[in-house]
């Protein structure tokens, strides 16, 4: 169903390449007030895109190219035996907006403000320059979706960013949420006080649809499903009724279904024990264990019903596609059919948009 997956007998090859070293940069704080754009930002002598280099792949999984702005994309094709004319998705995540406007400045949060002066990468909106040259592909495609991690924090600059440069031009996106949306305190040292139920109700009011589940189908054909499983590292309870109604109207209908999530699944399969990157972007992730981390078999609860869900329906879940590892992975969830028959679903791990000049997965279905 999905071209390219016999390549990854290729990317097992690098089992052995591993490499753990982190970096970030080290920026002075701010005093910028205006919202960042892709031809006002100035950046400081030290937050240059080499603080984030361009990663080298390493494996012949995914066919790279890069355009002539120098973001990197990967072409995947889907395959739904409906014919029709093709669809593209195109998939970003990761964009990690790192910015305090003049209503943070004036209300001067002192968790805010603690955030602003110690958490320096990306710092200034730095991110926006590269989530810009990705969305120049948004415009040619159907559909439009983030996994997550678009606030680096919860601001009202943070808010701005997103809203100007995602939630306003694209209102038909799908956007998850990952570990840093309800986050106010990102590295600094003031402790928040505030609820997670009130910081979730703020991003609920600024999202484009609920924030906990969300769906559509296009063209009679494909069927995008989006979950949150940033926020907590978990699934909700509130996600069970209308996944199980999604699966049964897709499996009715006859739709290819492609989940959005934020965190990576376990995937239950052995070969994923020490999966080594594709592409990294943080070398802190050039490897990781799919295996056995994340929901998956042992998860209990609305985690583990979900998952069941996931894994007994891969006759028509096609794909699934996350972020949060910033680096570029190939997986498999070990899975089975309707019927009972084994099986396996794709799971694609995209890198972020800092890094390079930009990182985009184009999704087209035929």
């Amino acid at each position: 169903m999905i071209q390219k997956c016999w390549k990854r007998g290729l990317a097992l090859l690098f089992v052995l390449v591993l490499s753990f070293c982190g970096c970030q940069s080290n920026v002075a704080p701010p005093n910028q007030t205006t919202a960042p754009d892709a031809t006002t930002t100035t950046p400081s002598p030290n937050t240059t895109q080499e603080d984030d280099p361009m990663p080298t792949p390493n494996s012949l999984m995914w066919e790279y190219t890069t355009d002539a702005d120098g973001v990197v994309v990967r072409d995947l094709t889907i395959n739904t035996a409906k014919g029709g004319d093709p669809l593209t998705i195109l998939q970003i995540t990761d964009l990690h907006f790192n910015y305090c406007n003049q209503q943070d400045l004036d209300e001067a949060d002192p968790v805010i403000l603690s955030t602003l002066e110690k958490r320096t990468w990306l710092k200034d909106g730095k991110s926006v320059a590269n989530t810009l040259r990705c969305l120049a592909y948004a415009e040619n495609a159907e559909q439009l979706v983030v996994t997550g991690d678009i606030l680096d924090y919860l601001s009202h600059g943070t808010i701005e960013l997103t809203k100007k440069h995602l939630f306003d031009p694209y209102p038909e996106l799908l956007a998850c949420l990952g570990n840093h949306e309800p986050v106010r305190q990102m590295q600094g040292t003031v402790a928040d006080t505030t609820s997670f139920e009130s910081r979730m109700e703020r991003l609920q009011a600024i999202w484009p649809h609920d924030i906990y589940y969300a769906s559509k189908v296009l063209d009679e054909r494909v069927m995008l499903i989006q979950l949150d499983n940033g926020s907590t590292g978990e699934f909700w309870e509130s996600q069970i009724e209308p996944f199980q109604k999604d699966l049964a109207l897709a499996r009715e209908k006859g739709y290819t279904v492609l989940l959005f999530y934020h965190i990576p699944l376990s995937t239950g399969n052995v070969a994923d024990y020490n999966n080594v990157a594709l592409m990294v972007g943080d070398k802190n992730n050039s490897s990781w264990n799919f295996y056995t981390k994340g929901i998956g078999n042992l998860s209990t609860g609305a985690s583990k019903t979900i998952y069941d869900l996931i894994v007994n329906n891969a006759d028509i879940i096609a794909g699934a596609f996350c972020g949060h590892k910033h680096s570029d992975f190939y997986t498999e969830i070990k899975a089975k059919t309707a019927d009972g028959a084994d099986a396996i679903i794709p799971q694609y791990v995209l890198i972020g948009v800092p890094y390079g000049k930009g990182h985009v997965l184009r999704i087209t279905v035929k």
